[in-house]
């Protein structure tokens, strides 16, 4: 079972309402299940982490969950689970759960829902350890780069918006 593999920290979740939010502006992303709602002056993870989506938008027209792989700091809301690998990388349960459909864990008409008993649920066949130990250093570096063009794409982002604010 992918519990099995898999760190879980939901429990330090703490939402906060778009007036908290508002009264706390700042530079560290407030994340939703599929995307940064918004940004504050605090954070309460510091890493690399998966979030998976919880609830509502949980998986593609195609059966694929909603992820996002996240580094640095940041403040997950309760509409993703905050995970990170155990016994095998983050980037390696990432890639997992790109090439798996979870459309039978899903449960909910309405509103969609993943649950933890459910996602921990998926079965899994795990590589061995010398197998994940070369995927490892294979796949690391791929995403350290990720990771520094994300963080030049944030700091170009910001800039454009500063230069847009003083041009208009």
């Amino acid at each position: 079972m992918i519990g099995n593999f898999i760190s879980n920290y939901d429990r330090l979740r703490k939402p906060l309402s778009k007036k908290e939010r508002l009264s706390i502006p700042g530079k560290y992303r407030y994340i939703g299940a599929t995307s940064v709602n918004d940004y504050i002056n605090k954070y309460n993870f510091d890493g690399i982490y998966l979030l998976l989506g919880e609830d509502g938008t949980v998986e593609d027209d195609n059966g694929y969950p909603i992820l996002q792989y996240i580094s640095g700091k940041f403040w997950p809301n309760n509409h993703a689970h905050v995970l990170q690998g155990k016994n095998v990388s983050t980037e390696w349960l990432y890639l997992f759960f790109k090439q798996r459909k979870i459309t039978s864990i899903v449960t909910g008409a309405v509103q969609k829902k993943i649950s933890q008993k459910n996602l921990n649920s998926l079965s899994i066949s795990i590589p061995d350890k010398d197998k994940l130990a070369r995927f490892d250093t294979i796949i690391n570096p791929i995403f350290k780069n990720i990771r520094i063009i994300e963080s030049e794409n944030h700091s170009l982002e910001k800039i454009k918006l500063e230069l847009l604010s003083k041009l208009f």
